[in-house]
């Protein structure tokens, strides 16, 4: 898991100026990284949230944000509603709305959670998926976080459940090792497709942490060329679960060719968004009893996903934002930034509308807080 890209330098918005005047809430954001400009991180160090709009496809940065104590040593490793999990060593985990640009420069909320349970395996340092029931800060509250491997930690941190942490660990999971995870509203249950993206994992969660375990059917599948079936074999692929406001799932299959790199420094980053490796999304719509049936047509909705919970927003509602696309964001394999349209299986890179990098560092020079994950940032009410 590797930080992330581009630095951009934006005008110096007002918090008032960074959303949308006709609309009652922020369009999506992303947090693509954190830099400061001393040499090392330290409590009080003043950072820049650098954040980019992809409904504008315009930058902005949120300046002097001091770092709390708590995540000076800490790493992001997955976001939910706006709030970023942040694991420190070695067993304290921490969630906190830091990096969404309407929280509190001054005084940003943390909730720490109870200590894990300590093992000494990197799988237990490594987090592949983590999704909420809600906003931290509503009492009936549950986070599922998956790690890689077998485990999931579930918390309820609630008023009436306060420490309660529980976690499940079967050689099942195995076939779901690098699983994403997802929250339904519809049926409140926490979702985790397994590797290939045939079978589902789901558990309540608020009431107990019994599993159920769901075969998925699918129908309609398209068809590809040789050549295509070729290249698509030769890609990597994960499986995203996303549920739209209206509580229709979907099933995202995301086919990369790995570009054999990783760049973590800023000094060899290219300052442009590029799509990298991403070379399909195939999407499922969920029918009744688990049946997929494959679609290029999923309406005015749009797909967020990256290293947050998928989520996913009506286009019409943020305009500028492309209806019937895939919004995504990835490093780790060369996954790239960028757009993909649906019904023409075309990604596109973002193509920001004005640039200068670097401009509000001193001599072009900064820092990127390290392993701190770029992530979507979902609409906030004004």
């Amino acid at each position: 898991m590797c930080l992330l890209l581009t630095l951009p330098q934006r005008c110096r918005h007002s918090t008032l100026r960074m959303f949308s005047s006709s609309s009652t809430t922020t369009n999506p954001y992303l947090m693509y990284y954190v830099t400061y400009s001393d040499e090392a991180p330290q409590a009080g160090a003043m950072t820049e949230l650098r954040m980019f709009d992809p409904a504008k496809e315009e930058y902005f940065t949120v300046h002097d944000k001091p770092l709390p104590k708590e995540l000076v040593k800490s790493r992001l490793v997955g976001s939910s509603h706006g709030w970023g999990v942040f694991l420190g060593s070695p067993n304290s985990i921490l969630i906190s709305d830091y990096c969404n640009p309407s929280s509190s420069k001054s005084n940003p909320k943390m909730i720490p959670l109870p200590p894990r349970s300590y093992e000494h395996s990197c799988q237990n340092e490594l987090v592949s998926g983590v999704a909420m029931s809600s906003s931290p800060e509503e009492e009936d509250f549950v986070m599922a976080v998956k790690f890689t491997g077998r485990r999931v930690s579930i918390y309820r941190p609630g008023q009436h459940r306060k420490g309660n942490h529980r976690f499940s660990s079967t050689e099942l999971f195995d076939y779901f090792e690098q699983a994403n995870l997802m929250y339904s509203k519809r049926d409140q249950r926490f979702y985790m497709p397994s590797s290939g993206g045939h079978h589902l994992w789901s558990w309540d969660g608020i009431i107990s942490t019994d599993s159920q375990y769901h075969d998925l059917r699918f129908h309609n599948l398209p068809q590809f060329s040789l050549s295509e079936l070729q290249l698509l074999r030769s890609c990597y692929r994960t499986q995203h679960l996303v549920e739209s406001p209206s509580g229709q799932r979907f099933l995202v299959k995301w086919s990369v060719q790995t570009l054999g790199r990783s760049v973590q420094s800023l000094a060899h980053r290219s300052v442009e968004f590029s799509f990298g490796g991403t070379k399909l999304f195939m999407v499922f719509r969920e029918e009744e009893d688990m049946n997929m049936c494959y679609t290029q047509d999923i309406g005015d909705l749009c797909i967020f996903l990256g290293n947050n919970e998928p989520f996913c927003v009506k286009a019409s509602s943020f305009p500028g934002l492309n209806p019937n696309s895939i919004y995504f964001i990835g490093d780790r394999y060369g996954e790239g930034y960028g757009v993909y349209d649906i019904a023409t299986r075309t990604p596109r890179s973002f193509n920001p509308k004005s640039f200068s990098a670097f401009s509000d560092l001193p001599n072009g020079q900064g820092y990127v807080l390290p392993n701190w994950l770029p992530h979507w940032i979902p609409p906030f009410p004004l």
